[in-house]
Parts: structure tokens; sequence; C-alpha cells
């Protein structure tokens, strides 16, 4: 954890690849389209990504680069927030900075701004990077485990939902609130989750998960089905 007030700065984790002109029209079509620039912020998945890993509506709407920085080029501009926040998240505050400085105040062409695009373009291609360089060796391990078993010791997913809703320090956590701590689960079983949105019904939210050589997907609500199920049953 990262105490508060502090100012730091974050190099670019990716190197420049090319123009992001592309990313950047895409979004401004979605917002012109569909929605204002506040609403765009908060349901994009990288203001996801950050609450996944524990950061607070407060720090994240903190978060911002510091005013002198930006006298100097894109990649030593330093970030600052407010209160703790997870190390695991620390990697994703400067491109959620750079999306937050693109969407909100939408600043004039620059090579700045280019780099700061291109800087959201890779932090969003990440994961589908890292999904494309998995070992054969992690695929075989899972393709070994009995059909829709999801663990090398013959857990099931409902199995594991269960056993994550029942533990002591989440009783009192609602499915929803609990439906995080299940994506970073599925990140600890190495089953590369991904999440699929719905903006007009949390219930059919998913998550997109690895399980033998295809993937299988799981809504919100088969899941809080499963917790409810397995409270339910603990309390008879």
């Amino acid at each position: 954890m990262f105490s508060s007030g502090v100012s730091i700065t974050v190099d670019a984790w990716a190197q420049r690849n090319g123009p992001s002109s592309s990313k950047r029209d895409a979004v401004t079509n979605e917002i012109t389209n569909n929605e204002t620039p506040s609403q765009y912020l908060e349901t994009h998945s990288l203001t996801r990504k950050l609450a996944r890993l524990g950061v607070t509506d407060e720090q994240r709407q903190s978060m911002r680069f510091s005013s002198s920085s930006k006298e100097w080029p894109f990649d030593t501009w330093s970030v600052q927030w407010v209160g703790d926040i997870p190390r695991e998240a620390i990697p994703h505050v400067k491109a959620y900075c750079a999306l937050k400085w693109l969407i909100l105040e939408d600043p004039a062409d620059s090579r700045d701004k280019e780099d700061a695009w291109r800087l959201v373009s890779e932090t969003m291609a990440a994961p589908i990077v890292a999904m494309g360089v998995r070992t054969k060796d992690a695929q075989s391990r899972r393709a070994k485990n009995p059909r829709g078993r999801i663990t090398s010791y013959g857990e099931t997913l409902g199995q594991l939902i269960e056993r994550l809703a029942l533990q002591p320090q989440y009783r009192s956590d609602t499915a929803k609130k609990l439906w995080a701590h299940f994506f970073c689960l599925l990140e600890m079983k190495e089953l590369h989750p991904e999440e699929v949105a719905d903006p007009a019904s949390l219930t059919k939210y998913a998550y997109e998960y690895d399980l033998g050589e295809g993937r299988k997907r799981i809504t919100f609500r088969r899941f809080a089905n499963i917790v409810s199920r397995a409270r339910t049953a603990k309390s008879r």
C-alpha cells in the first residue's frame, strides 16, 4: 500500500508503437452517440479494473496529473491521489489519469495528447496480448482436469463460489460486492477472466474464463443464485 499525499512518476510500461487515432475516434463517436464524458469514464473498463483492485471512488476521483509536471514530456508526468491504494493498482493509475484528462478536459492536439492515447490503448490491449502468449503447458494442465473441474484437485466453479461466499470475512458481503472478489479468485486460479459488461442490466454482466481448451462464461445472475443457495443451506 502507498501512503496519502503521494506524488510519484509512473513510467509508461509500454513503448510507443504507432498512432492511436482509431481508438480516439472510436471513443469520440461513442461519447457523441451514447453518453456524456463523465458517464463514459464511470463505465470504462479501466474504472472497473481499479474498483476490482480495491481503489475507492474517493481515491479514483482524486487521481490526477500534477500540474507542474505538464511542463515536461508526457512520459515524465507524475500522478497524485488521496489515501492508500493497493500496490496492484499502481500500474494502471497513469493510464487512468490519461483517460480522465483526455475525456474530461479534451485537450488540444499535441504530442502529449497522442502519447496519452497511446498509453490508454496499450493498457487496454495488455490483457489481450497476455492471453496470446500463454504457454501450451498451462493449457495442457487445464485440459487434463476432469470435465467441468477447474482445479487440479477436482473443484467445480460452483464449489469455488460456495467456498468464497462462506468465508467468514465475506459472509456479510452482498453478491454484488462479492462479484469483484470472485474475479480476483479466478485470476489467482490462472483462469484468465475477462469481464463482459452489459450497461443495461447488472444481472447480465458476466465473466469469461478458461476451462480445458476453451472459454466458458458465468453471468452475475447465476453467480448470485449460487451464493444465495450456499448461504441458505449453511444457515439451516
